[in-house]
């Protein structure tokens, strides 16, 4: 009776509590406090299961020491084993009992892992003679079958852990499992091990293709979407098709769309975009691709840096610019950075990662990549050289199993590379157009604050400034809007903020005083057309090409640097980069010489794993090349405004006294833009002929006060590596020399340095609204 009463009066103030304007009154005279007769044995099992379920292994460990009715209700629920968390747990002699009793309740995460060790042979123990490759082989087979079995809803990826190169030195693990799949599917019907079957043997080029499309043909009966697709492929690729052919692919290929493979709706939509409808209508066809970019979401990848104390963007930046020069060396495709990229951001939003980690995730990232998506790919030893051996083999192969573990085999998501692509076969973009949109789309990579917006608006922003640029008579065609249902008004702040942070921006530069550049040093080349270099209009021209005729400037140089060398990283090839100038400080690596494959690997003994990850003794994938002589400056620089004891730019008294006021934006008549775009502005004409000190590009002037040092950029190292980092390859115990953020730049004017370079750029806040644009500009230079 007593109960039922206080659940009467629980429930009572529970639905006066959900009325804001009820006030309950709180006697001041109660008796004297005294100890609760409820514990955590009181609690019912089903809520102390809820409490239990999600916690790290660890703790689940030692809750079970606590107390034998914890023990028992540990050891018995199911519910508990198959949610704990193994993050950095490794399995090994003293855990594996763990791991194994997880993975038999259907943890994904134990499975993954201990999958990844029995073929890496990394962690437990191994023998060197090759008795047990044999046995670990059958054990990881036979646990890649599970992981394949609990995950119906992924596309399957086990099969490219296994991908040749094997060994041809006895027997091979990946092999083994190669042998054991094929001989599970013929008992056991699994639609995803059908696909990864069918996946090594297009690896091993094969001339007989009958028995891959068998294994598709299988897979697709199964219902599965990634096999029906890589049927479709085989079937009409190799095909010469007429128009009944084509309308034949067209309709099949809508068809096992409906399985929800992103690749078959990617497929679709640029047929679609070629104006290849397959029987349908237009708009039949438009609504298909709308929703597919509608589906898109923000990554919020800034979200991760704004909570993590150790991580900041910045070093963000310099990881995406080292991983761009990797895929540049490898001749990787765009889309297999993006979706590194992706990886590595995905994994920091729902992992906590180290400084000294950072490297590490990005190059293991991008191994998984290149094996997914790619023919050529990194092997482990090589991927462990490319970081100038900061990382073992036994790293590489860890992490590969975390960030696997972590995604739970999730490696493949639509980027806005992706869309770009389709968006500009929508715009009938000549290649040059398309290179310019893809290279500014990589310039997005490098922010993280880019996440805020979705891949449809980047990609779309992307075409839309390259349209801009190449001076196209419509910026933003009516088959746009139709296939994106997005208008010109809809991704104009993205479009704004991406024009700001990629080209009126300076690039960051390390403690070296050298740029991190290697975006624009990829898509120098001939094969891109050499967009890179192609002259960007300023802030101005771009406000009169999408018919804002007013805007305010305002705020000051942000022209910072890096107080000490804690997250350096060198360049991936050992060539010399292009525009690179030599510093002083750069004197002493003169006779510094990179060390070659041999000079870094120990011996295949001390080595976990096997032979199918090594390169051939005679195949060097780099050049050596040693350094040129670092004796010149350019003419005109001065050295002291690089040196160690330079002063952040101090505020003036005119600039502490701006003031802001908001008007609504005039446009022209011809302009695309709606009439409800406005920004905060005190009424600066962009007619008006402003000297706002904003580079338009790296090959405009800049006014006095902020010299253009475009063409002082010292020599890069050669050697790939991350040099062996206080704050990225081994644990700080201060994290303010690391951090940079422009909302904190006026706690920070009078700080004698910091770490992040912006070269002839103009730093500038964006408001919050979406149809607003906040700029700064310096009122001393307007007073000027």
């Amino acid at each position: 009776m007593k109960s039922m009463f206080v659940k009467i009066l629980l429930n009572a103030l529970s639905k006066f509590q959900k009325s804001p304007n009820t006030f309950i009154p709180v006697h001041m005279h109660l008796r004297p406090r005294t100890r609760s007769q409820m514990t955590i044995w009181n609690l019912p099992e089903e809520l102390l299961l809820y409490i239990i379920k999600g916690l790290h292994i660890r703790d689940v460990l030692n809750l079970r020491a606590v107390h034998p009715y914890f023990k028992d209700l540990i050891e018995n629920s199911s519910v508990i084993w198959n949610s704990t968390s193994f993050q950095d747990e490794w399995p090994s002699l003293k855990n594996i009992p763990h791991f194994e009793k997880a993975g038999d309740l259907g943890n994904l995460e134990a499975l993954i892992k201990m999958a990844i060790a029995y073929l890496y042979n990394e962690g437990l123990p191994t023998d060197l003679e090759g008795k047990k490759t044999i046995n670990n082989g059958e054990k990881a087979a036979d646990i890649f079958c599970r992981i394949e079995g609990l995950s119906p809803n992924t596309d399957p990826f086990t099969w490219l852990f296994i991908r040749p190169p094997w060994s041809v030195n006895g027997a091979c693990c990946k092999e083994c499992v190669f042998k054991y799949m094929k001989d599970f599917i013929k008992t056991t019907k699994d639609k995803n091990i059908h696909v990864c079957v069918a996946r090594t043997l297009m690896l091993l080029e094969s001339e007989d293709t009958t028995e891959i499309c068998q294994y598709l043909k299988d897979g697709a009966e199964l219902g599965s979407g990634v096999a029906a697709f890589m049927f479709w492929q085989q079937k009409y690729d190799k095909m010469v098709m007429d128009k009944g052919t084509e309308l034949t692919s067209i309709r099949e290929l809508r068809d096992l769309t409906s399985l929800g493979y992103l690749e078959a709706k990617l497929t679709l939509c640029k047929y679609y975009a070629h104006g290849k409808y397959g029987g349908i209508s237009q708009h039949q066809a438009a609504m298909f691709v709308k929703d597919l970019v509608q589906t898109t979401s923000p990554t919020n990848t800034q979200d991760c840096f704004q909570t993590s104390q150790e991580l900041t963007q910045s070093m963000r930046y310099i990881l995406v610019d080292w991983l761009v020069e990797v895929a540049g060396m490898k001749d990787f495709s765009s889309h297999t950075l993006h979706v590194a990229v992706s990886m590595v951001d995905r994994f920091l939003k729902v992992h906590k990662t180290s400084r000294s980690k950072l490297q590490l995730l990005g190059v293991a990232a991008m191994l998984l990549c290149s094996r997914y998506l790619g023919k050529d790919i990194i092997t482990i030893r090589e991927a462990a050289w490319l970081t100038d051996s900061t990382y073992k083999y036994e790293d590489i192969v860890r992490m590969m199993g975390e960030i696997a573990a972590t995604l739970k085999g999730n490696i493949r998501t639509i980027t806005s590379i992706d869309l770009v692509e389709i968006f500009c076969i929508l715009c009938d973009l000549d290649k040059k157009s398309c290179y310019l949109a893809e290279y500014i789309c990589e310039l997005c990579l490098l922010q993280a604050e880019m996440g805020q917006y979705s891949p449809a608006e980047i990609a779309a922003s992307c075409v839309l400034l390259a349209r801009v640029l190449m001076k196209h008579e419509n910026a933003w065609p009516s088959k746009m809007s139709l296939f994106t249902g997005y208008k010109i008004e809809d991704i104009s702040r993205c479009a704004f903020h991406l024009h700001e942070k990629c080209f009126l921006e300076g690039s960051v530069v390390d403690h070296r005083d050298v740029k991190l550049q290697s975006v624009k040093l990829r898509y120098a080349e001939e094969k891109f057309y050499k967009v890179s270099e192609i002259q960007i209009m300023s802030y101005e021209e771009l406000c009169i090409m999408l018919g804002v005729t007013e805007h305010i400037l305002q705020g000051c140089d942000v022209r910072v640097k890096f107080k000490n060398d804690d997250e350096l990283i060198l360049s991936p090839s050992r060539k010399k980069r292009k525009y690179d100038k030599p510093y002083s400080r750069m004197r002493e690596r003169r006779t510094f010489n990179s060390l070659t494959m041999e000079g870094v690997r120990p011996h295949d003994s001390v080595l976990s794993g096997y032979d199918g990850d090594k390169e051939d003794a005679d195949e060097s994938f780099i050049e050596e090349e040693e350094f040129s002589d670092c004796s010149k400056l350019d003419e005109g620089f001065d050295a002291s405004s690089c040196s160690e004891g330079e002063s952040v730019i101090q505020p003036t008294s005119a600039s502490k006294n701006v003031k802001t006021m908001t008007l609504n934006i005039s446009f022209m008549n011809t302009s695309p833009l709606a009439s409800g775009f406005s920004l905060v502005t005190p009424g600066y004409s962009c007619d008006k002929e402003l000297t706002s000190g904003l580079a338009s590009s790296p090959m405009s002037s800049t006014p006095e006060d902020c010299p253009s040092t475009s063409s002082v950029i010292p020599k890069s190292s050669s050697l790939c590596k991350l040099e062996h980092l206080p704050s990225m390859c081994a644990d700080s115990t201060s994290d303010s020399d690391f951090e940079f953020s422009p909302t904190k730049y006026s706690d920070k004017r009078k700080s004698a340095t910091s770490h992040m370079t912006l070269r002839g750029s103009r730093k500038r806040r964006q408001g919050g609204s979406c149809c607003a644009l906040v700029l700064h500009h310096n009122l001393r230079q307007h007073n000027q």
